[in-house]
C-alpha cells in the first residue's frame, strides 16, 4: 500500500522527535545511573549497620595512624634493667627513646592514689561516683554502670589486676575532679620524680598520640614507688582479687612463673606492643626491668625473663650493696593488710606500726605490721596470722599447727606472692573462715634458695578435703589436703 505524499510530510517531524527522544534518553540513562550510585551508600540499612558494626570494631583496636602523627615515636621496642638499690644500668637498648606507655600509665595513677590514700584526701572506703565518661572506656575495665559508685579498694585492686581503665578515671575524677587535670597532676609528678620525657594525657594508657614515656622514665616510677610507698607495694603481687561474683586476674603472668616475681605491671594498645615493668628479688639483690614494644605476651615475658636472668647473673661478679627494705613513712595511714578481700575496709591507722628493715629482703612490710597489729582472736586478718619469721635453719618453719591443711600450689617465690594467694583462697571458702589459719612457711632448699609454702591450717580431714574441691572447682589453685604433724 503506497502512503500519500503528504501523510510522509506529516509524518516526518513524529519520526525526527523519536529518534531524538531516543538519543537523548541512551544519553540520560548512564548520569542517572551514577547518581542512584551515589545515593545508594547513604542508605540507611547500610548506614546503621556501618555506625553499629564496624565502628565499634575500629575504636576497640585502634589503627596506628594516630600514633604515627607524633614524629618523635619512632619504634616500639626499648629495654632497661636496673639494680633497685644503686640504680647503677644492667642492660639497655633504646632506653631514652619515646614509647607509648599503654596500661604502665596506671602505675602513675596508683602512684597518686596512694599518696592521696595517705594525705587524707581518700579513704579506702570511699565509694567514688562512676561517670558517663568513666562507663564508657574500652575494655578491659570493672563494667560497672554511670551513676554506679565504686569503692576506692575495689578501684585500686581492679587497676593491679585487671588494669581496669573504668577505674582509672573513677580515680582520676575522684582525686582531680576531671581526667585532664589529674593528667596534668600526673606529669607534674612525673617531673619530680626525674621523670624528664614523659608527658600524660589520660590516667589510663588508652592510646593517646602525646602520652610518651622513656624505658628509663619508667624505671624511675618503679624505683619511687618501691621508695615512697613499701606499705603499699605488696599489692602488686597479688594473682587475683574477688569483685563480686568475679574474680579478676592479674594480667602479669610473671608472678608465679618466674623465681623472685613480686610485681608491678603489664600494658598494651597496638601503638606499643606488649609492655612490661616488673620488678624479682634474689639473693638479697632486687632488680627492676623495662620491656616495651613486644610482639607478644610470650614474647615479651621470655625477653624479660631472659635479662633478668642475666642480670642477676652478672650481679654476682659485681661489688653492690644488698637490697635494704624502704622503711615505712610516719605518713602512711594504710598497709596492704587493709586491702584483704570480703573484709569491711578498715579505718586509717590512728598510729603507725614502726618500719622493719629485714637483713634478707624476703618479708615485705605487710607482714611486719600485720604481726604487730594481730589480735589473738578468731577474727583476724589472713596476713596479721601470718608465720614472721626468721629465715628457717632447716627446710621446714616448725610453727605450722598440727591437724589437717590445705596446701596451695607447691611454693611461691616471694612472701607476699603466697599471703596474696591465701587472701584469695579465704575469699572463696567462707565456711572455713573461722576455723582456718593461714600459714606461711619459708622453705630453704639445698642450695640454699628460700620460697615461701602457703597453708591453711587447723583443718579437720573432711574440712580440709571440702575446701580443696571448693579451690580446684574454681580453677583458683592447684591444691593438695596434707596431714600436718
Amino acid at each position: 500500500m503506497l502512503v500519500p505524499r503528504t501523510a510522509g510530510v506529516w509524518l516526518f517531524p513524529v519520526a525526527l522527535a523519536s529518534a531524538l527522544a531516543f538519543a537523548l534518553a541512551l544519553l540520560v540513562t548512564p548520569a542517572e545511573a551514577q547518581t542512584r550510585k551515589a545515593v545508594r551508600p547513604a542508605a540507611k540499612p547500610y548506614a546503621k549497620q556501618y555506625t553499629k558494626r564496624t565502628l565499634p570494631r575500629r575504636a576497640a583496636a585502634p589503627a596506628p595512624a594516630p600514633v604515627a602523627a607524633n614524629p618523635n615515636v619512632v619504634g616500639r621496642d626499648a629495654m632497661l634493667l636496673v639494680d633497685a638499690e644503686s640504680g647503677r644500668e644492667l642492660e639497655a637498648h633504646a632506653a631514652d627513646d619515646l614509647r607509648h606507655p599503654a596500661s604502665l600509665t596506671k602505675i602513675m595513677t596508683l602512684y597518686l592514689t596512694f599518696g592521696a590514700l595517705d594525705a587524707g584526701q581518700l579513704k579506702l572506703s570511699d565509694r567514688l561516683p562512676v561517670s558517663v565518661r568513666a562507663a564508657s572506656m574500652q575494655p578491659s575495665k570493672l563494667g560497672v554502670p554511670a551513676g554506679g559508685t565504686l569503692m576506692v579498694r575495689d578501684a585500686v585492686m581492679g587497676l593491679i589486676t585487671r588494669s581496669a581503665n573504668d577505674a582509672a578515671v573513677v580515680l582520676a575524677e575522684g582525686i582531680a575532679g576531671d581526667e585532664d587535670s589529674f593528667a596534668q597532676l600526673m606529669t607534674q609528678k612525673a617531673r619530680q620524680l626525674g621523670m624528664t620525657s614523659t608527658v600524660f594525657r589520660n590516667a589510663s594508657g588508652l592510646p593517646s598520640t602525646y602520652q610518651v614515656t622513656t624505658a628509663r622514665d619508667l624505671t624511675r616510677l618503679a624505683q619511687a614507688m618501691l621508695r615512697d610507698f613499701p606499705h603499699y607495694y605488696p599489692l602488686f603481687s597479688t594473682r587475683s582479687w574477688p569483685f563480686g561474683r568475679t574474680i579478676l586476674t592479674n594480667h602479669n603472668r610473671m608472678l608465679g612463673n618466674y623465681a623472685g616475681a613480686d610485681g608491678i605491671k603489664t600494658g598494651y594498645i597496638n601503638a606499643s606492643g606488649f609492655n612490661l615493668v616488673m620488678s624479682a628479688m634474689r639473693d638479697n639483690r632486687r632488680l627492676i626491668g623495662v620491656v616495651l614494644g613486644g610482639n607478644s605476651v610470650g614474647e615479651r615475658d621470655e625477653v624479660m625473663a631472659d635479662m633478668m636472668d642475666r642480670g642477676f647473673e652478672k650481679c654476682r661478679t659485681m661489688r653492690l650493696a644488698a637490697w635494704q627494705q624502704p622503711q615505712q613513712p610516719t605518713t602512711a595511714r594504710y598497709t596492704a593488710i587493709n586491702f584483704t578481700p570480703g573484709a569491711a575496709p578498715a579505718e586509717p591507722q590512728q598510729q603507725v606500726a614502726r618500719s622493719y628493715n629485714p637483713p634478707n629482703g624476703s618479708r615485705s612490710i605487710a607482714d611486719v605490721v600485720s604481726e604487730q597489729a594481730a589480735p589473738t582472736t578468731a577474727a583476724v586478718s589472713p596476713l596479721a596470722m601470718t608465720r614472721g619469721p626468721t629465715p628457717p635453719q632447716g627446710s621446714q618453719a616448725a610453727e605450722t599447727p598440727a591437724g589437717w591443711a590445705i596446701q596451695l600450689g607447691s611454693t611461691f617465690a616471694t612472701r607476699p606472692a603466697a599471703n596474696a594467694a591465701l587472701r584469695t583462697a579465704l575469699s572463696r571458702l567462707p565456711g572455713l573462715r573461722s576455723d582456718a589459719r593461714p600459714a606461711v612457711d619459708a622453705l630453704k632448699s639445698a642450695r640454699g634458695q628460700i620460697t615461701y609454702r602457703a597453708r591453711l591450717t587447723n583443718l579437720d580431714e573432711s574440712g580440709a578435703a571440702r575446701g580443696c574441691r571448693t579451690l580446684k572447682n574454681a580453677k583458683l589453685f592447684a591444691c593438695t589436703p596434707v596431714a600436718v604433724e
